[in-house]
């Protein structure tokens, strides 16, 4: 048999990917442009307790086992505005905190010196771009689009002496409103289409690897004011492309009627994510 046939080869997982391309560009969503106009929701973000449980859930993934160790240095790729380094940064000897994302950046160097830590690397930069000077103990992404692509996960390999943890969606993300407007702009169901984490596990083991996987179920209920839901939704929507201002409009008009009179909407997100974690010294069999 073909060993693109073959789940247990790895290019078997090259070719599903490749399969799997998004209908817009990866180039497009890890542009800094597109994660500047996200930087602003981020406060908002993690003053919300929905929010808090999924960001300890990940580190709880990491702290079970052992991973940050005092002597570790670890890199925090798609970093954001700093929602894991830090704790990072407690525990072990160096952090890099990566981002593409100039806005996202500025706001975790003001963390950075409103907390007085002295072992966080600030650096912005494309990561596809970034040149690391030597490898890290442990290599960390989480819920990054760049994880859309297989040979995103190769480097992430290449720049880990030890480990890697991978966080990611798992099948699920369905919002009832932003369907809703998806498919009164595109005039189509919305199908909710990245590279599923469980891909990236087969792939990895299919390189001789034996990763652990755990996920996590997840119900977001969420309230924001008519203004800054819009421009959340606008945000997600011209992932696909730009909308005309009678688009916009449409949008603003639907989500105006689910807000109350105090112009505040609820909505709800239901999810699923799943976390990898990857020893290199553990059960080896195949690579290289």
């Amino acid at each position: 048999m073909p060993c693109n046939h073959d789940p247990f080869k790895p290019d078997f997982w090259q070719t599903y990917a490749a399969t799997r391309k998004r209908r817009f560009s990866n180039r497009k969503i890890t542009t800094a442009k597109k994660w500047d106009g996200l930087a602003g929701h981020y406060q908002k973000y993690e003053q919300d307790e929905d929010f808090k449980a999924d960001q300890q859930w990940v580190l709880d993934q990491l702290d079970s086992r052992d991973i940050l160790q005092p002597e570790y240095r670890v890199i925090d790729v798609a970093c954001g505005p700093g929602t894991h380094c830090f704790h990072f940064a407690s525990q072990c000897r160096q952090v890099t905190a990566l981002d593409v994302s100039p806005k996202m950046i500025a706001q975790l160097e003001a963390r950075k010196r409103e907390r007085r830590v002295e072992n966080i690397e600030v650096v912005c930069s494309d990561f596809h771009q970034y040149q690391a000077r030597e490898k890290f103990d442990l290599v960390f992404v989480s819920m990054s689009p760049i994880l859309n692509e297989l040979t995103t996960v190769d480097r992430l390999l290449e720049l880990s002496s030890r480990y890697l943890a991978l966080v990611y969606w798992a099948g699920v993300r369905n919002n009832p409103l932003y369907n809703h407007c998806y498919e009164m702009i595109f005039h189509e169901p919305y199908v909710w289409d990245p590279l599923d984490i469980v891909a990236i596990f087969n792939y990895l083991y299919a390189m001789g690897f034996s990763p652990e996987i755990s996920f996590q179920h997840a119900l977001w209920k969420r309230q924001d004011t008519l203004e800054n839901t819009f421009q959340h939704v606008l945000w997600h929507l011209e992932f696909y492309r730009s909308l005309t201002v009678a688009e916009k409009e449409m949008v603003h008009a639907y989500l105006l009627e689910q807000s109350d009179e105090k112009g505040v909407i609820s909505y709800e997100t239901r999810v699923r994510k799943g976390c990898i974690i990857l020893d290199r010294q553990a059960g080896v069999e195949n690579n290289g």
